[in-house]
């Protein structure tokens, strides 16, 4: 099947590539209609369920900047971000930062998912009420906001839109 063209070409030509296998600390980027996004593999339970993180990135400020600029820096956590954006800005220093959990990506029906696992009853099917009274919980599967490519990290935010 061909690849549907939309958004940014670059985009469409660089998604969906795969490595021969899946380990922590692996990037991922996720192309969207314009922009990209970065991960980062935590956990692998096995080659079809991970763990990821986003990359918390932002503008390198050791280098000249300006409207349309691509030089990023990228942080695994909210603190690391947190620490270097003080070096420039220590008004700015927060101690409240709370950091996010890993979100677990499964591979099924040939494509990659996140899995969303549920405790409460909330416009369940039978099915999901049957498995919230046995385990406790039910989980939910959604499809990711774009296409991903393992191991690149390429972070783009086009300034046009």
């Amino acid at each position: 099947m061909a690849k549907r063209l939309y958004g940014n070409l670059i985009n469409r030509l660089e998604e969906g590539r795969s490595v021969p296998e899946i380990k922590p600390d692996m990037n991922i980027t996720m192309y969207h209609w314009s922009d990209r996004t970065c991960y980062y593999v935590v956990e692998v339970e096995n080659q079809k369920r991970i763990k990821v993180n986003q990359y918390q990135v932002c503008a390198d400020h050791d280098k000249p900047c300006g409207m349309g600029h691509q030089d990023w820096v990228y942080f695994k956590t909210k603190r690391e971000l947190n620490d270097y954006l003080t070096k420039y800005h220590p008004e700015m220093h927060r101690d409240d930062l709370v950091e996010d959990e890993p979100e677990t990506w499964v591979y099924r029906y040939n494509k990659w998912m996140q899995e969303v696992t549920f405790t409460e009853e909330n416009y369940c099917t039978e099915r999901e009420i049957k498995s919230l009274k046995k385990n406790g919980y039910y989980k939910r599967y959604f499809d990711l906001s774009g296409k991903i490519s393992f191991g690149v990290r390429d972070y783009h935010w086009d300034w046009e839109f």
